[in-house]
């Protein structure tokens, strides 16, 4: 046991040396907790998710828009438990709505216009715009599917695996290479023309609650370790370490090894400042708006 716990910590040694990493909060007691998406100008859009009601719809009736500087608004407030998101090469915005045991409603905002363009089976989480195409592509918690809606609303399996239940994080990687990530088991899959295969591992403190959200940078996975309290970095071997977090749930900030997280859930970078932005679950309650500069390389 005390051989297998020695090869646990070195294979979980930082990639990214930790004194060169500060955890900052950008807005404190904010209520946005789920996932974030980056727009050109740098606005970063929040999600209230909220807390599961008992059919896991979330709570939350919010999007925020969260200026680089901290200052933040409400984007819209009429949403419900709102999942993902993503904006295509026009600056539409698209989001899960309603996600439960039994459906999803997926939306397009656009111009101020809020609109349904179509209803997914299970709970729709997280979704990025298909490089070939400009269909959207559609991680699913409770189906064992990847699916694909086309600009007129048409929805199709994309992937069909049983190891896809569970998924909620997706991007992309280089060049038309995809990574999902499995919220339930913290596996990170490596999708390439349809076909599937095991990337990296997360390790397992609280099981069914590993992974929340994930996102791509210069040859790493960035990954928010949701039970764990801890930000990873994966590099393209499939190597996991920790980029921050002492594993401790707090909201301190600090350097990456003392800092600590609440359930960091969202996180996305804003490749033109070379910033991860993170959210905190806070188990129901405001917790801040968290960010790390990267170094350059």
């Amino acid at each position: 046991m005390r051989f297998i716990k020695m090869i646990l910590l070195l294979s979980l040694t930082p990639i990214v040396a930790q004194n060169q990493i500060e955890v900052k909060s950008l807005v404190n007691n904010f209520p946005g907790n789920g996932a974030l998406t980056i727009a050109a100008d740098g606005t970063i859009l929040v999600n209230e998710y909220g807390t599961a009601n008992a059919d896991i719809s979330g709570s939350g009736t919010r999007i925020f828009s969260v200026r680089p500087d901290g200052k933040y608004d409400v984007l819209l407030n009429n949403v419900s438990g709102a999942i993902g998101g993503t904006f295509d090469t026009d600056g539409t915005f698209y989001f899960n709505n309603r996600s439960s045991y039994t459906g999803s409603d997926l939306m397009r905002f656009k111009d101020g216009n809020l609109e349904k363009i179509a209803t997914l089976p299970g709970f729709a989480a997280d979704l990025i715009v298909a490089r070939s195409n400009g269909n959207l592509l559609i991680t699913n918690y409770t189906m064992p599917a990847l699916y694909q809606v086309d600009t007129e609303g048409n929805v199709s399996e994309f992937i069909n695996d049983d190891r896809l239940k569970g998924c909620t994080g997706i991007t992309y990687g280089e060049d038309k290479t995809i990574f999902v990530s499995n919220f339930s088991t913290g596996k990170i899959y490596k999708i390439d023309n349809h076909s599937m295969v095991e990337f990296a591992s997360v390790p397992v403190q609280y099981p069914g609650y590993v992974v929340g959200y994930i996102t791509y940078f210069e040859k790493n996975i960035y990954a928010t370790g949701y039970g764990a309290s801890k930000i990873y970095q994966i590099n393209m071997k499939g190597e996991v370490g920790v980029l921050a977090g002492s594993g401790n749930r707090q909201d301190i900030d600090g350097d990456a090894k003392n800092s600590s997280f609440f359930v960091p859930n969202g996180i996305e970078i804003d490749t033109n400042r070379r910033r991860l932005y993170i959210s905190q679950n806070g188990n129901g309650q405001p917790k801040s708006l968290r960010y790390i500069d990267l170094p350059k390389p």
